[in-house]
C-alpha cells in the first residue's frame, strides 16, 4: 500500500512536468497546426498530406518559441507559468525554433518555390510584427503596439499556410475550397487572440498596451466577436454547400458553434486560465477528431 502511495507521489509531479513541457513549449500548437492542414485537406477534397502536415508543426513551434524571446515582459505579468518554463529552458527552447524553422523550410523547398514562398510568410509575418520598425517619438516602436494589428497579423499568419500549402503540394490553383479553408482559419484564430487579450486586459492596461479590449471594454468586445463570428460562420456554412460532400458543412457548422460556446462562457472558463488556453488553442485538433471520427462512422453520407 505505502508503494503504491510513493509510486502515485513520483507519478504526479512526472505527468505535471510533461503536460508543461507539451503545452509552455508550444507543442500543444504544433499539433493544432497539422490538425488545420488535415481540415485543409478535406476542404480541398485531397487526401491527408504529411508533408504540408509536418511543416506546418515545425512552423508553429519554431515561431511561437521565438516570437515568446521578444514578448518576455508582457509574459512576466500574463503568464507567469509559462514565462517562467521557458525562461528555465529558453536556451533550447531557442535552438530548437531554429532548427524546426531550418528543417521546414528545407521540405518545403523539396515541395516547389510556391511551398517554399508559403512557408516564409509566418517568418516574415513574425519579423514585421515583433522588429522595431517605427521611429521613436511616432507612438508605436513595433507593429504589434498597434491596435488590432496584432491579431490581423498571427490570424492571417496561421490561416494562410493551411490553407495553402495542400493545393500548392497538389499542384492545383487557389479556388472556392482555398479561400474558404483560410476564412476559416483565419476568423477563429482573430477571435481568439482578442479573446486573450480580454483575458489579459488588466495586464495590458498596466503596460499600457492598447488593444480592442483596452479601448471597447471586455464587454463590448465580446459583444462584437459574438456578432462576427455568427455574420461571417453563417456565411461559411452556406458557401460550405459548394464544396463537394457533406462533410465541409458539418465541419465549418460545428466550428462556428465551438468558438460561440467558448464565447458563451467565457466568464466561467477564464477562470480556469490552462483550461481555457486548451479549449481556444485546441479547437482545430478537437475539430480534426471530430472529423476524423465522423468520417469512420459515416463514411458513405450522401453528397
Amino acid at each position: 500500500m505505502f508503494g503504491f502511495s510513493n509510486r502515485a507521489t513520483l507519478i504526479q509531479p512526472t505527468l505535471e512536468i510533461v503536460f508543461q513541457i507539451f503545452v509552455y513549449s508550444s507543442l500543444y500548437l504544433s499539433v493544432a497546426g497539422m490538425a488545420m492542414v488535415y481540415i485543409s485537406c478535406l476542404l480541398h477534397d485531397l487526401p491527408f498530406d504529411p508533408v504540408a502536415a509536418t511543416i506546418l508543426m515545425l512552423v508553429v513551434f519554431a515561431v511561437y518559441n521565438l516570437n515568446r524571446k521578444t514578448d518576455e515582459d508582457e509574459d512576466a505579468i500574463n503568464h507567469a507559468e509559462r514565462y517562467a518554463f521557458t525562461k528555465e529552458y529558453e536556451t533550447v527552447l531557442f535552438h530548437s525554433a531554429i532548427g524546426a524553422y531550418v528543417i521546414a523550410l528545407c521540405l518545403a523547398a523539396f515541395q516547389g518555390f510556391d511551398s517554399l514562398l508559403v512557408t516564409t510568410i509566418p517568418l516574415v509575418a513574425g519579423i514585421v510584427y515583433s522588429v522595431p520598425l517605427f521611429p521613436p517619438g511616432f507612438g508605436f516602436r513595433r507593429l504589434k503596439e498597434v491596435p488590432l494589428m496584432k491579431s490581423l497579423v498571427v490570424a492571417f499568419s496561421w490561416a494562410a499556410p493551411p490553407a495553402l500549402l495542400p493545393a500548392c503540394h497538389a499542384g492545383l490553383p487557389a479556388g472556392a475550397a482555398t479561400c474558404i479553408a483560410g476564412i476559416f482559419f483565419f476568423f477563429p484564430v482573430f477571435i481568439n487572440t482578442v479573446v486573450f487579450d480580454i483575458r489579459d486586459v488588466e495586464g495590458d492596461l498596466a503596460s499600457g498596451i492598447k488593444t480592442l479590449p483596452t479601448i471597447l471594454g471586455p464587454q463590448r468586445t465580446l459583444l462584437l466577436l459574438t456578432a462576427m463570428n455568427v455574420i461571417i460562420g453563417t456565411t461559411l456554412v452556406l458557401a460550405g454547400g459548394l464544396l463537394p460532400g457533406i462533410y465541409p458543412v458539418l465541419l465549418l457548422a460545428t466550428g462556428i458553434g465551438y468558438v460561440q460556446g467558448y464565447l458563451l462562457c467565457f466568464h466561467r472558463l477564464v477562470e480556469e486560465k490552462l483550461l481555457f488556453e486548451l479549449l481556444a488553442d485546441g479547437q482545430f485538433i478537437l475539430l480534426a477528431a471530430f472529423l476524423y471520427l465522423l468520417t469512420l462512422v459515416v463514411p458513405h453520407l450522401p453528397a
